[in-house]
Order: structure tokens, then C-alpha cells, then sequence
């Protein structure tokens, strides 16, 4: 742990100087058409034998005292983590490097080639390699948008990532060569906007859509098959959080905060054999109960973080019963993100307080 200490504080000296410098040197986002017409590399995902029980005990801390937007493990041990514009890659455990960038960081994901993909609001997609950045951009590649709120490398190395606004763009997918978008123009997706991207072990894609109140819908993408998992003209009124487990278990909340009807109330819904159930928790006693982070693990179980009054809680359902993780376990901190390894073991990002690792 002095290790991970030292190293934050390190951070701050002259190694970032350096690594700034590179950065400046490789992020040219108005250069000419960009390709790194690569052939595509897969990506592995080998579940393991995992213990049932549900731990809570803390392992290992990460970055104290940074707010932590989103965290991608890979099975060779190489773990990145996203605070605003900057950029931290661990492997296995170990500080390697860090980056800054110049547009906050919505997304990131990790390639077969151990390469990292990364969504930013406002400049592009990014390709960060051993070597430099390629951004690609409205300018350079023709993509709809320079604002991606997520990206997914699939399990063939093909990238998936969201590229729109209300009335344009959609889906991108990336070959290696070209960019496809898909919209409602030329495909089954119902809107523009996507909210999120999942995969699951067999590497298939789940997109959630989201722009318009009663008509969020989630499409499962197999090969180049797709199907919409639900009402085509609109399965729930609004989604939040969303998350997909290694067996095609989907999780989600429905969300009712736009609603001024006073009978709506948020809902827990699970996604089974391709049929929607709700699930009614002890803890979703308010009207509006709000969620900031959800994640299926490792075991299909979910990890559902969600705010009660002015506590910010953590809950764990492992199919049948839910527990509570005890209070104050994470400084009292929100939890903004919840990612899994392929150990399974447990990231949770806050608001304040960095990463904690809960060892399964």
C-alpha cells in the first residue's frame, strides 16, 4: 500500500512533465484521414471457478483522494483508471504509467493487443498504444460526432463505441479499416442516442438507447445479427444505470425522476432467457430511489450502489437475497463507478476517495 502511496505523490513531479510532453507531441486530432488499418486482434475472456461468498473486506486502495470516472481490467493483468482528463495504468497491481489528456474521459477499453480505446467529450476516439495516440475524429474519420460517451472492444477486436446526438449519428463500429454507423435510418435501433454498451462472455453486444421518455430499448448484436429485447417502439420510460453479466444476465433501473405522475416509481428489472422480471428489493422503499453505479460480476451477481436520504450505499444481489455492504465502508464516499477483473475481484470508484478492491 506505501508503494501506491508514493507513487500518487509521485505523479505530481517531473515524470508527468515528461509524459505531457509526449502526449502534446502525439495528439494531433486535425491531422488527414487517420487509419491504423491493423488486422484486428481477439480478445480473451476464460471464466474461472469462483467462491459464492460475497466479501467486503478491502484489499487494496488505489489513488486516495481522486474522484474515479471509470476503471478497465484486462486478463493480462493490465488495469486503467480514468479521473477526468488523466489517465492511470497499472499492471498487476504495479504503477506504470500516466497521461493527460486534453477532453475528459467518458469511456475507455482494453484491445486484444493489450491497447486502450478511449471515449472523450469532445475530442474524438482515441487509440492509445506502446507507441502514441491516434484520435479519430469528425474531421480525420468521418464519424458523426467528436462527443462518445462509451466505448467496447468486442471479443473479434472489432470497436464499438456511440457517436450521436437526438436527431444524428448512433452506433459506430470500427473494423480496423472503416467505420459502419448504424441509426434508425438503416437499422433496427428505435433512437440515435446510446446510452451504453455491455458485452457478454460469448462476445455478443448490448446497446441501450436513450433520447426519448418511453422509448429507452436494449439490442443484443450476435455477429452481425441483431434483436431488440423488447417493444420495438419503446420497452422502459428511462434507464440510468445498466450492466450485463458473463452468462447474458441483464440488469438495469428504470427511471422515473422525468415523470411528474406520482404513481411512477423507479423499478429493479432482470433480464433472463430474453424475458424482462422485476425485482423488488427491501431497499427500494422511495418513490425515486436514485442508483449511480451497477455492475453484474464475474458470477452473474449484481452490485448495485444507490443513494438513501444522504447515505450512499452498496447492495449485492446473488440471484436469490441481497446484502448490504456496512455503512461507511468507503469513507461515506458516493460510489461512481463498480468494474469487476477477471479474478473477480471488485473495483469501486468514488466520488473523493479513489479505488477500493474487495477480494472475492
Amino acid at each position: 500500500m506505501s508503494l501506491l502511496r508514493d507513487f500518487n505523490k509521485y505523479l505530481s513531479g517531473s515524470i508527468i512533465l515528461t509524459l505531457l510532453v509526449l502526449i502534446i507531441i502525439s495528439c494531433n486530432k486535425d491531422d488527414a484521414p487517420v487509419n491504423d488499418d491493423e488486422p484486428l486482434i481477439r480478445k480473451e475472456d476464460t471464466l474461472k471457478s469462483y467462491s459464492p461468498t460475497v466479501r467486503f473486506d478491502v484489499t487494496g486502495r488505489l489513488l486516495e483522494g481522486k474522484r474515479i470516472d471509470c476503471i478497465e481490467p484486462d486478463y493480462k493483468g493490465n488495469t486503467w483508471i480514468a479521473n477526468g482528463k488523466e489517465l492511470f495504468h497499472y499492471k498487476s497491481g504495479t504503477p506504470e504509467n500516466s497521461y493527460l489528456l486534453d477532453f475528459s474521459i467518458r469511456d475507455i477499453s482494453i484491445a486484444g493487443d493489450e491497447s486502450l480505446w478511449i471515449a472523450t467529450s469532445g475530442g474524438g476516439l482515441g487509440h492509445l498504444t506502446e507507441n502514441d495516440i491516434t484520435w479519430f475524429t469528425v474531421a480525420n474519420s468521418g464519424i458523426p460526432r467528436n462527443y462518445i460517451t462509451n466505448v467496447e472492444v468486442g471479443l473479434d477486436g472489432r470497436v464499438w463505441f456511440s457517436s450521436g446526438a437526438h436527431d444524428y449519428g448512433g452506433l459506430v463500429v470500427y473494423d480496423g479499416k472503416k467505420f459502419n454507423v448504424f441509426t434508425p435510418d438503416n437499422s433496427i435501433l428505435n433512437q440515435h442516442v446510446i446510452d451504453d454498451i455491455g458485452i457478454d462472455h460469448n462476445g455478443d453486444i448490448y446497446v441501450m438507447t436513450l433520447s426519448k421518455v418511453n422509448k429507452t430499448n436494449v439490442y443484443r448484436i450476435s455477429d452481425d445479427s441483431w434483436e431488440c429485447l423488447g417493444n420495438e417502439d419503446g420497452t422502459f420510460y428511462w434507464v440510468t444505470v445498466f450492466t450485463v453479466s458473463p452468462s447474458s444476465i441483464i440488469y438495469l433501473v428504470e427511471d422515473f425522476m422525468l415523470s411528474s405522475t406520482l404513481a411512477d416509481t423507479n423499478k429493479l428489472f432482470i433480464n433472463k432467457n430474453n424475458e424482462w422480471k422485476r425485482l423488488k428489493p427491501d431497499f427500494m422503499k422511495s418513490r425515486l430511489s436514485f442508483f449511480t453505479a451497477l455492475k453484474a460480476d464475474r458470477r452473474d451477481y449484481c452490485w448495485a450502489a444507490d443513494i438513501e436520504g444522504s447515505s450512499y450505499l452498496l447492495h449485492v444481489f446473488n440471484g436469490i437475497t441481497w446484502e448490504l455492504a456496512p455503512t461507511g465502508l468507503f469513507n461515506g464516499d458516493k460510489i461512481s463507478t463498480i468494474e469487476t477483473d477477471f479474478d473477480n475481484n471488485i473495483w469501486i470508484g468514488t466520488a473523493q476517495n479513489g479505488v477500493f478492491i474487495l477480494k472475492q
